[in-house]
């Protein structure tokens, strides 16, 4: 930074340099959500109370605790080490370093101060938390080869799960309920047809659509998304990235209800307390091979330790149900984070993809007699669709079980299958022969006159609100730093959208009330008081009384919308990067 005396956050700022107001981008991605014009606008929504209150989240009680010191004046560097915890004194420093990197403070050493709005939203100095607690040690390890082995053999059993439940998407869109979410009975059947248990099942309709890959369109269908392709052409790795991070950011406990897409029980707060609890694990992970739930007192101490913020019973449930999810996602195994995992936990999508050590898939498998199928190890993902669609599953993962009926035979007709795609089928994966009941089986199928409205797959309709994204990729900060520098506003975030819905008011409420709940900035088509219509990203704050009350990115200033003139809504979103 410039060693010339800054007067305030914004002049600070002015005197980062591109590597510094990068670090700023990373450590608090929601300033670059649009990118702000000029710095004066980026000093601006880093002081917004939002804004702050998010990032202190993120922060450990020895810094809540300096900025707590420093909320009413300035201190210089040697009154602040006088006036802090004798505990925190001694890394103080390093405390500074972190605050001034995320704009929580500013000035020089003989002179530093916290912004504004740090008084009105941090009321304590957390000094029960400013010790990180002692953990035990343990002698038993678990081989570094066989974690990320099976955390891998995880991981492809989830993605496995979630190409068959997007099948029944793509072929079989489930009815929405008026009340919100899917029907029970229609939840029960896609987890009979996974073979998972219900809790299972429901987390994973969570994950999909929190990654953009299931909407719900205007005919009240659950049904997958023009995103869905796209997905669907990535690496392995990749795809297992995107469900991971749309899982890290789950709005709720996904696998604690048995009503999922109802909108019941979310709290943007879940998905900060879940990161928390992986990044604690990770620390935990460094320093013993003790398990966490066997010494859980330990580690909640050490999560009020280093994420005070949020401590309480509702984040303990929380965590909890992170560490098992976290299993079943492929994040950790044996309460260990993976290689991938830390990666997910960093928000590192390139290294938690060359991270994952996916098993290796078998090439065929065998059909026996009473019509089971055996695959010695985990099938190719599409592989392992299409069989699915034509056969149960009985047991997934290290080996795959699968069972032939007339009645899978017949499913498997109704969306599409024709006897030659059988025969074709077989004659790549299958070894050996084809049993004689299941070619009588199929013959039998094919003699009956299809519905041709059923056998065709429904269009798939895009969701029509995107979830905000707290991530923001080294390159995109990079880009968006270099032309705050150079004074150019970075015009690919602030592109208006191709299409900007327009909705009755009650669905355009409930997706402004769904974007103040999750924090998502959505462009919204306004008619101003001289007559003409603008379009602009906004980011909800309150509603009532007929008026939205939101942050307006464009101005950076907070402003009163009337509903009555919004005109219609359109997801904003950081653009995706193609790692």
């Amino acid at each position: 930074m410039s060693m010339s005396r800054p007067r305030s956050l914004a002049d600070s700022l002015r005197g980062r340099t591109e590597v510094e107001l990068t670090e700023l981008f990373l450590g608090r991605p929601d300033l670059a959500h649009p990118a702000p014009a000029d710095i004066s606008s980026l000093a601006r929504r880093a002081t917004a109370t939002p804004s702050v209150s998010r990032t202190l989240d993120i922060l450990s009680a020895p810094q809540l605790h300096v900025l707590f010191t420093l909320r009413e004046n300035a201190m210089s560097s040697s009154v602040l080490s006088e006036s802090v915890d004798p505990i925190v004194a001694p890394n103080l420093d390093t405390e500074v370093t972190v605050l001034l990197q995320l704009g929580l403070i500013w000035g020089l050493a003989d002179s530093l101060s916290a912004v504004t709005s740090v008084r009105d939203t941090l009321n304590e100095g957390y000094p029960d938390a400013l010790a990180v607690p002692s953990i035990p040690e343990s002698k038993t390890t678990k081989p570094k080869q066989d974690l990320q082995r099976q955390a891998g053999l995880a991981a492809h059993t989830f993605m496995s799960l979630a190409h068959d439940a997007l099948y029944i998407f793509r072929t079989a869109p489930l009815t929405a309920l008026r009340s919100g979410g899917i029907a029970t009975k229609d939840v029960d059947q896609l987890a009979k047809f996974l073979a998972v248990p219900l809790n299972e099942a429901c987390l994973l309709i969570e994950v999909l659509y929190h990654a953009g890959l299931i909407a719900l369109t205007a005919s009240l269908q659950w049904e997958v998304t023009t995103k869905y392709e796209t997905w669907r052409n990535k690496s392995k790795e990749a795809q297992w990235v995107v469900l991971a991070q749309a899982w890290l950011d789950l709005p709720l406990m996904g696998s604690e209800g048995n009503k999922p897409l109802s909108g019941a029980g979310e709290s943007p707060t879940v998905g900060v307390m879940r990161w928390q609890t992986l990044r604690t694990l990770q620390w935990w992970n460094a320093n013993t091979s003790a398990t966490p739930t066997k010494n859980w007192k330990l580690f909640v101490k050490a999560l009020d330790h280093f994420y005070p913020r949020r401590r309480g019973n509702r984040r303990e449930e929380v965590a909890k149900v992170t560490l098992r999810e976290a299993e079943w996602v492929g994040v950790s195994h044996g309460e260990i984070l993976s290689e991938a995992g830390t990666g997910i936990t960093a928000d590192n999508a390139p290294a938690a993809s060359s991270g994952l050590k996916l098993p290796t898939e078998v090439t065929d498998f065998l059909i026996q007699g009473d019509l089971t199928v055996i695959a010695a190890g985990p099938l190719p993902l599409d592989v392992g669709e299409k069989l699915h669609a034509i056969a149960d599953i009985e047991s997934r993962g290290a080996a795959s079980v699968y069972r032939f009926s007339a009645e899978t035979i017949d499913r498997g007709m109704q969306v599409g299958w024709k006897k030659p795609d059988f025969a074709e089928f077989f004659e790549q994966w299958l070894k050996g022969s084809i049993p004689q009941p299941l070619t009588y089986l199929i013959d039998n199928a094919s003699e009956v006159e299809l519905d041709e409205s059923v056998s065709k797959p429904k269009a798939a309709t895009p969701a029509r609100l995107g979830r905000h994204s707290r991530r923001i990729t080294e390159r995109e900060a990079q880009r968006i730093a270099s032309a705050l520098l150079k004074g150019e506003v970075t015009e690919a975030n602030l592109a208006e959208p191709e299409e900007v819905f327009t909705l009755n008011t009650s669905a355009l409420i409930a997706l402004l009330k769904s974007a103040q709940e999750h924090h998502s900035g959505v462009w919204i088509g306004y008619a101003e008081a001289d007559g003409s219509t603008s379009t602009q990203i906004v980011e909800p704050i309150r509603m009532g009384d007929g008026t939205m009350t939101a942050f307006d990115h464009g101005s950076a200033n907070v402003r009163t919308f009337a509903i009555s003139r919004i005109s219609g809504i359109a997801p904003a979103q950081l653009n995706e990067i193609n790692n």
